[in-house]
């Protein structure tokens, strides 16, 4: 054990004899690994610490190069976690940190947070290399256990906000329609008493006897009134029927200004109803765009209904600004929504978009509509800008780029 010990204290210490208890508190009662190599990647000396650990006794390792102890090929090591630390303190001329892999006996990995402390000679060669390591295997499996745990977790979160996002929508999209269900009753409505009292009349025309060229003549025009109601009507219901249709987001090539003039075309009774007049400056050279027709109506949707509300105690005249416009320059398109309303006061703008945030009286709404609109043109990769005054309107501006680049909100 003496003789043992003694060379030990030449090996780390250049032939300088320590006493044995120092070398017992350094080699044989701390759990780090600790590896003496020579500048030839012999193994001179090891503590106890490693031998346990990875299963060898001392004269399995002593002698042997460190590769063909802890890496098994009869080669130097690469690769990255098993890249020669010596190399880099040759290199560095410097004490190398890094997490290496070391196999055990049995082949098993183990990974180590290892320093690498060079001795030097006097006439600056290296004498040693002294590697000091900590087996951090178990840490690193729990890491990679809570790493697996919390990837598991976004999926499992990310899933749901799809789900509840989608529900967002369908709730908004029945809110819409409640609130055009009095209108279009209205719309078609007076369209069905129209033709009712045609087919009225022309009963008593048959009944009176035989038609002459005149009563022939009223018979055209009254058919011809007829067939006009009647495809009004059905436009109507088509298009009420594909808006409350519970479609997922299928993106394909959509012209903006078809999609707004379909939702003018729905929401027609409605601004008539509150005394709304609509100004329209479509650009007729608007390009293509890819996204989701039925969730840019649904868009522009709220944005009408929003407009609706907020001119319905305006004292003013009520006028809503519909436009659109290429944006060449920014490689997207723009449009606008202006109304003559109340206005917004400036403490909400930043939350106008926030789920659940409403300015409306109890029974007008819960404060999801923006914020779907929110959603949706985000999905677009668009953006959203508010502009409002108290008292002079306010002009939504939405933003959506024909290349699908993400944007965000402005206000």
């Amino acid at each position: 054990m003496s003789d043992s010990r003694t060379g030990l204290s030449a090996v780390l210490m250049g032939g300088e004899a320590y006493p044995e208890e120092v070398l017992d508190t350094v080699f044989n009662n701390i759990e780090e690994f600790i590896v003496v190599i020579s500048p030839t990647l012999e193994i001179e000396e090891v503590n106890q610490a490693l031998l346990e650990k990875m299963g060898y006794s001392r004269q399995e390792v002593i002698g042997k190069k460190c590769y063909e102890v802890f890496q098994k090929p009869n080669a130097h090591c690469n690769g990255d976690i098993t890249g020669c630390p010596l190399n880099k303190v040759l290199q560095s001329r410097r004490l190398n940190r890094q997490i290496i892999s070391l196999l055990d006996r049995e082949g098993r990995p183990h990974h180590v947070d290892a320093q690498v402390l060079p001795v030097w000679e006097r006439e600056g060669k290296i004498s040693k290399f002294i590697e000091v390591g900590q087996d951090i295997s178990d840490w690193m499996k729990e890491e990679e256990e809570m790493a697996r745990r919390l990837e598991k977790m976004v999926e499992d979160r990310t899933r749901e906000l799809k789900e509840t996002h989608s529900k967002l929508l369908h709730n908004d999209k029945m809110a819409s329609l409640g609130k055009l269900s009095a209108s279009v009753v209205h719309e078609i409505n007076n369209p069905i008493s129209g033709i009712l009292n045609l087919v009225i009349l022309m009963s008593r025309m048959v009944e009176g006897g035989t038609l002459q060229q005149k009563e022939t003549d009223q018979f055209s025009r009254y058919l011809r009134l007829m067939e006009s109601e009647t495809r009004r009507i059905s436009r109507i219901v088509s298009n009420l029927l594909s808006f409350s249709r519970d479609s997922r987001m299928e993106f394909g090539t959509v012209n903006l200004n078809q999609i707004i003039e379909k939702t003018l075309f729905l929401n027609a009774n409605l601004l008539k109803l509150h005394s709304i007049k609509v100004a329209v400056d479509l650009d007729q050279g608007l390009p293509p765009l890819m996204g989701s027709e039925d969730r840019l109506q649904q868009v522009f949707m709220n944005l009408v209904s929003n407009a609706v509300e907020a001119m319905e105690t305006s004292p003013g005249e009520r006028i809503l600004n519909i436009s659109s416009r290429p944006l060449p320059e920014k490689g997207s398109v723009s449009v606008a929504f202006t109304d003559t309303g109340v206005g917004i006061p400036q403490e909400n703008l930043s939350k106008l978009f926030e789920p659940f945030f409403s300015t409306k009286k109890k029974g007008k709404g819960v404060g999801l509509g923006l914020s779907v609109v929110y959603g949706i043109i985000q999905e677009h990769g668009g953006s959203v800008q508010v502009q409002s005054k108290e008292g002079r309107g306010t002009t939504f501006t939405i933003e959506l780029p024909l290349n699908m680049t993400r944007k965000v909100l402005k206000t």
